[in-house]
C-alpha cells in the first residue's frame, strides 16, 4: 500500500515538472513569435563583441565561445546581453570558400526578456564570409530572397537585417562593420504556424504536402537554386500538423547557391549537367495537366509586391536590381508562355510517371 502511495506521487510530481516546463516551453515560443525581432523590417544595429579568431578558426570542434551582444535602448542606453557562439555551416564553414562562417548564437534566456531578442534561444546567424564589398552585398542579396519567399507563403523562415560592429576582446583586429542577418528558429516557425518540426525524413518528394511543395519548387526554380533535396533535408527544414502522420510541408533555406545572387564560389552539382547555377532546371514532381498552372497563378498574383521588395530595398545597388528583375521577367516569360512551360518544367519533371493529384 505504501509502495503503491510513494509511486502514484511520484507519477504525480513528474507530471508536474513536465507540465511547468511545457508551459515554460510554449511560453518562451509564444514571447519569440510576438517579439519585435521578426516583426519590425527596420535593419538592426548592434555590436558583437568577441575573440574573432578563436570563434571563426574554430571550424572542427565547433565549441561554444563567449560573446557579448551590445544594442541601444529605448531610451537610448546601452544594452548588452551575453551570449555564446559557435561556427555552423557546410560549404560557407570552409576556409577555403569564407574566412569568415556563420554563427549560431545562443542566448542565456533569462538575459533577454526585455529587449528584441525576446524569447529568442538559438539563432543562426548568416555573416560575410568575406571581408570585401561583393561578399556584403551578397548577404543582403540573399536576405531579400528570403524576404522573397515570405511574400509567398507564411510557412517560410522570417529574418531580420543587420549592420554588426564587431569588435575583437583580443584586440588583434580593429574593429569593422559588416551586414549579417538573423534567422528564425525551426521550432519557432512551426509554433507559429501551429504545427511541429517533423523530427525524421521522408523517402521522396511526393510524401509531402503538394500545394506546399510545388510552391517550393518554383520557388527555387525562380531564384535558380538546385541546391536543394528533400529526401535528405539538404536545405529545407519539414514541419507538419503532428510529428508523425500528417504530410510534412518544406521549408526552404540556404540561397547563396541562387543563380539569382550567383556568388563566386557557387557551382552547380556536375549530376544536374548545368554549366551555371544562372541556368534554371526544374526539380519538381509531374502532375496532372493544371496543377502547376495554379501554382503559376499565385506567382502571377504576386508578381507586383515581390518586384516592389527589391525595387524599394535601400541597401543593394541599382545594377543588382536591374539584373534580378530582367532575371525573374525570364522567370516569368517562361511561366506565362504554354511552350516554355511545357518545355523547361512540365516535360523536365523529377518522375516519369504523373501524379494524379
Amino acid at each position: 500500500m505504501k509502495k503503491s502511495i510513494f509511486y502514484s506521487r511520484y507519477m504525480l510530481i513528474g507530471l508536474f515538472v513536465v507540465s511547468v516546463m511545457t508551459t515554460s516551453a510554449q511560453g518562451r515560443m509564444n514571447r519569440a513569435v510576438e517579439s519585435s525581432l521578426f516583426l519590425d523590417t527596420a535593419m538592426l544595429e548592434l555590436t558583437l563583441k568577441m575573440d574573432v579568431e578563436k570563434v571563426t578558426k574554430d571550424i572542427e570542434d565547433r565549441e561554444e565561445h563567449p560573446g557579448i551582444i551590445v544594442l541601444k535602448g529605448q531610451n537610448g542606453e546601452d544594452i548588452e546581453i551575453n551570449v555564446m557562439l559557435q561556427t555552423r555551416g557546410k560549404t560557407r564553414a570552409n576556409p577555403e570558400v569564407c574566412k569568415f562562417p556563420p554563427l549560431q548564437i545562443n542566448f542565456k534566456k533569462k538575459d533577454n526578456y526585455d529587449n528584441v531578442f525576446a524569447g529568442q534561444d538559438k539563432l543562426k546567424l548568416v555573416a560575410h564570409c568575406q571581408y570585401n564589398r561583393g561578399f556584403d552585398d551578397y548577404v543582403v542579396q540573399e536576405y531579400l530572397t528570403y524576404k522573397h519567399f515570405n511574400i509567398l507563403t507564411d510557412n517560410s523562415f522570417r529574418v531580420r537585417l543587420l549592420r554588426i560592429n564587431y569588435v575583437d576582446t583580443e584586440g588583434e583586429m580593429d574593429p569593422f562593420t559588416k551586414y549579417a542577418f538573423l534567422i528564425e528558429e525551426d521550432d519557432i516557425l512551426a509554433h507559429r504556424q501551429g504545427k511541429v518540426v517533423s523530427p525524421g525524413t521522408v523517402r521522396n518528394q511526393d510524401l509531402c504536402q503538394r500545394d506546399a511543395l510545388d510552391l517550393m519548387t518554383v520557388f527555387e526554380f525562380m531564384i535558380g537554386n538546385t541546391d536543394w533535396g528533400i529526401s535528405a533535408k539538404h536545405n529545407v527544414k519539414l514541419i507538419s500538423n503532428d510529428s508523425t502522420t500528417s504530410s510534412p510541408i518544406p521549408v526552404p533555406y540556404d540561397f547563396d547557391y541562387a543563380g539569382a545572387i550567383m556568388t563566386t564560389y557557387a557551382q552547380p552539382a556536375e549530376s544536374l549537367q548545368i554549366t551555371s547555377v544562372r541556368q534554371r532546371l526544374f526539380r519538381g514532381l509531374c502532375r496532372q495537366p493544371g496543377v502547376y498552372e495554379e501554382t503559376f497563378q499565385i506567382y502571377n498574383d504576386k508578381k507586383e509586391e515581390i518586384y516592389a521588395l527589391y525595387q524599394n530595398a535601400s541597401n543593394v545597388d541599382d545594377k543588382f536590381k536591374k539584373s534580378t528583375l530582367k532575371y525573374y521577367d525570364d522567370f516569368y516569360e517562361i511561366i506565362n508562355d504554354p511552350k516554355k512551360a511545357r518545355k523547361q518544367i512540365l516535360e523536365v519533371c523529377r518522375a516519369s510517371h504523373v501524379h494524379v493529384y
